[in-house]
């Protein structure tokens, strides 16, 4: 299977399963994590959100502090519900992996519970798109898997797909992209674990 059948799975799969995601997920606090993140970046600046979903994870805790937020999904089910819970962002409805923006745009980039679906191949890739989208000194604050692992199974009584290398591929990835990194971890979260990267793009 390739990256296109990959991400067709992921989209119908979360446009399916929206609602019943939502009102489970929304346990997942990760303020920790969050903050952490947030102390990075300057006042007033401008974060995207990778994966932002529903918007409650990260985009709600952004604007509420004053920052200005864009948040790409391509599930249509997920964004509709982001609407509501944060009328105030710029949402996209979109691939990331066939999106660009200009470089320097944001001061912080974010993706939470989404890396671990993008086709592993692809990656690399994302991974230099964001220290190019990234303003100089800017930061990014990634969640991704602890293991490898690519699998098709059931998710919430539909179809999901995942695709991710293990924890140290990725931190070499991170590390080979020129990114200066601030902390990495494993964060256990609702008897999940995943593996956390904040990482500077250096100032120049």
């Amino acid at each position: 299977m390739g990256p296109d059948e990959h991400g067709r799975i992921v989209m119908e799969g979360y446009n399916k399963i929206a609602r019943n995601y939502y009102s489970d997920r929304n346990l997942f606090k990760n303020e920790k994590e969050i903050q952490e993140f947030i102390s990075h970046l300057p006042e007033n600046g401008t974060i995207l959100d990778i994966g932002c979903g529903c918007g409650f994870l990260v985009l709600r805790k952004l604007i509420d502090k004053g920052y200005h937020t864009k948040g790409i999904d391509f599930s249509k089910g997920m964004l509709e519900i982001a609407k509501q819970n944060v009328p105030e962002a710029e949402l996209i409805l979109g691939d990331i992996t066939k999106t660009d923006f200009e470089p320097g745009s944001f001061d912080g980039i974010v993706s939470t519970y989404a890396f671990i679906h993008i086709f592993r191949t692809q990656h690399p890739w994302l991974y230099k798109k964001i220290f190019d989208w990234l303003k100089s000194g800017g930061i990014m604050l990634v969640s991704t898997a602890c293991n490898e692992w690519e699998e098709v199974s059931e998710y919430y009584g539909a179809p999901m797909a995942w695709s991710h290398p293990a924890s140290r591929e990725s931190l070499q990835l991170v590390n080979n992209t020129g990114f200066e990194v601030v902390f990495e971890r494993t964060v256990t979260t609702c008897d999940e674990t995943h593996y956390w990267i904040l990482a500077k793009k250096p100032e120049v």
